[in-house]
């Protein structure tokens, strides 16, 4: 029986696929999600064939869709009764406007609303394991601004919109809930704590045609390799010296400061309470 039980969002590529790698050449049994179920299966069988590890599943997921994450949380229930690592890892970036089928603003649906709904309905097994949740976060929430506009209509995508501003806020709610999910469980055994992992090469930035886009694939040869960046994700999820550390934010493996904003517990309780009533979480007031 494996000792560890892991689940990493946004597997296909990039960081989420180079943290599968780590996790399960350390002998964890792995749990991709990927919203694409060809590249998806494409990585788990890479990833299965250089560990041996045969113990690396794939559950095709789009996370912009709530109803799709609540299946997520289901069929992971139905298989493990325990949940080790969580890693909310998917992403995007959009330099334009989408609206979910769910009526939210994409960026902030796959970013944001799809981890707080899953990490909320895993707990359970979480707690069972005493586990650790690690949301990967940037340095870019440090240009965030939430607090421009009432948080609902930020999440759905309401008035102007600009890509980098989405993006950004997306990665300071990542902060906001990590820090109320970490003081929410305290006592319980189970830990959370954000990370940057550094601006490393991945597929983020590959479907869009913006100038900002342009520019960071033109970079990405430059840049350090995604399995660096998942060496620091890897030592937050299995690490015994951190075992315990909760509702922090770390720049790649070492501890750091967030942005003020990110420090501001009534604006952080006020997202928690609206994320969980626009996800179902709550019955609406």
């Amino acid at each position: 029986m494996y000792s560890t039980v892991a689940l990493v969002t946004g597997a296909s590529s990039g960081l989420g696929r180079a943290t599968a790698l780590g996790l399960a050449r350390r002998g964890a049994a792995v749990v991709m999600v990927s919203q694409d179920p060809v590249r998806g299966a494409a990585a788990r069988e890479a990833i299965q064939r250089e560990t041996g590890n045969a113990n690396v599943v794939l559950l095709p997921t789009d996370l912009a869709s709530l109803g799709a994450v609540r299946g997520l949380a289901a069929e992971f229930r139905r298989r493990h009764e325990r949940l080790d690592v969580l890693v909310n890892n998917a992403g995007v970036y959009l330099s334009r406007c989408h609206i979910t089928a769910d009526g939210f603003e994409k960026t902030l649906a796959v970013n944001h609303l799809s981890h707080f709904l899953l990490t909320n309905l895993l707990l359970g097994e979480l707690a069972v394991a005493g586990g650790r949740v690690i949301t990967v976060s940037s340095d870019t929430h440090r240009v965030a601004r939430l607090s421009r506009s009432p948080l609902e209509s930020i999440l759905r995508g309401e008035g102007w919109y600009n890509g980098l501003q989405a993006y950004a806020d997306s990665k300071l709610a990542n902060i906001l809930f990590t820090f109320v999910l970490a003081r929410r469980l305290e006592g319980k055994g189970v830990t959370a704590n954000a990370m940057h992992p550094g601006i490393i090469a991945t597929r983020i930035w590959d479907r869009n045609r913006d100038p900002l886009s342009l520019i960071m694939r033109l970079m990405k040869p430059f840049r350090p390799s995604a399995r660096r960046g998942a060496k620091a994700v890897v030592h937050l999820a299995l690490d015994p010296g951190v075992r315990g550390v909760t509702g922090r934010y770390f720049h790649r493996g070492r501890e750091r400061r967030a942005a003020r904003a990110a420090y501001d517990q009534d604006l952080a309780e006020q997202l928690w309470q609206v994320s969980a009533r626009l996800t179902g979480l709550t019955a609406p007031a």
